[in-house]
């Protein structure tokens, strides 16, 4: 399961009048166009209007999996007071309209639905999300209409407002994360054995870290960073103190500019080191709303160290739904309640 996206920043006001331009938006709220998927994209509401909540993807189940995940869907949505929603099922097979396919699924995810008392705005089925594909209402056989330009949707330009990616296909995505060359990281590696125990004072190693992630905030000037500081600051997120300022610096507006750098060790970094690299860039990356990507963060993360602490609160946080708000809120408190640890008495 694909977990809660966040939706578009507050401040942005996005106004859908049909159904075809709120497909042509997913792949800006994912970050990748969905394939053979289930997506819902969910409404919340406040006192004065109603607010684009999370979207959720998940692949297309058998079907005695479908009570389950249904069930998963659902406490997401519990968890993030979801008041209306609308299920897409992309591809999955033909279709001759009005017999579409994956109706079953549909069928019973529009039952629970009801029964939380969430309403359905839509549902439909679209064999792909393409400009000018057709897409069928599974409600009425007679709801039809097409998909608007994905490239030009009010959806994916809020998406690409907040500094979201949106990638040509999941695959895409992956690569982000894939290893650099097997011989550089084997060099890196040979490196931090030979820094073990070596006398580097944590103030010069937390300052060093600050320095690069302010030259990591111009997006279009990204520095090259040479073997041995790609070391020390590997070993530096191995210090207390550098770990919560790394922590709190995902909730702050230099969090772009660490995710930036966060990807680059997660790539140079061999394991079980770059569990914490890959563990800061999911955390940054789910907070912006960018849950694909903090999933797969994830994954490298618990690779590389299965006992990594945050890093399997995070996944857990995630598979629960838990709004990215409330994952704030915890990184605050868990930096606060470390420093505390750590202050001297007196």
């Amino acid at each position: 399961m694909t977990p809660p996206a966040a939706p578009p920043s507050p401040s942005a006001e996005v106004r859908l009048d049909e159904l075809g331009e709120l497909i042509a938006g997913l792949p800006g709220l994912l970050g990748f166009p969905p394939v053979d998927s289930l997506v819902v994209v969910t409404f919340t509401t406040t006192p004065d209007r109603c607010w684009l909540g999370p979207t959720v993807r998940v692949d297309l189940p058998e079907p005695g999996g479908r009570p389950d995940l249904v069930e998963q869907l659902c406490g997401a949505f519990a968890q993030n007071q979801v008041v209306a929603a609308t299920p897409v099922i992309v591809g999955g097979g033909g279709a001759d309209p009005p017999r579409l396919p994956h109706r079953g699924l549909m069928r019973l995810l529009t039952h629970e639905l009801s029964a939380m008392g969430i309403r359905l705005v839509h549902s439909a089925w679209v064999p792909t999300i393409e400009h000018g594909a057709t897409w069928w209402c599974y409600e009425d056989g007679e709801c039809t209409g097409q998909v608007h330009d994905p490239r030009s949707s009010a959806l994916a330009a809020v998406a690409a407002l907040d500094g979201t990616v949106t990638y040509g296909s999941r695959a895409e995505m992956v690569d982000l994360l894939s290893p650099d060359q097997e011989d550089r990281v084997a060099h890196r590696a040979q490196l931090l054995s030979a820094l073990t125990g070596a006398p580097l004072r944590e103030g010069e190693l937390h300052q060093e870290m600050l320095a690069t992630i302010d030259a990591f905030t111009a997006q279009d000037n990204q520095p090259e960073l040479d073997d041995e500081r790609i070391v020390r600051l590997t070993v530096a997120l191995g210090h207390g103190r550098v770990r919560d300022t790394c922590l709190t610096l995902s909730i702050t507006d230099r969090a772009s500019a660490a995710e930036r750098l966060w990807t680059v060790l997660t790539r140079a970094v061999p394991a079980p080191e770059r569990a914490e690299p890959a563990f800061l860039l999911a955390l940054c990356a789910y907070l912006r709303g960018s849950a694909v990507l903090a999933g797969m963060s994830l994954e490298v993360a618990l690779d590389a160290d299965p006992s990594h602490p945050l890093a399997s609160l995070l996944r857990d946080a995630l598979d629960r739904g838990t709004p990215p708000a409330e994952v704030r809120r915890m990184v605050a408190a868990s930096v606060e309640q470390a420093q505390s640890r750590r202050r001297p008495e007196g």
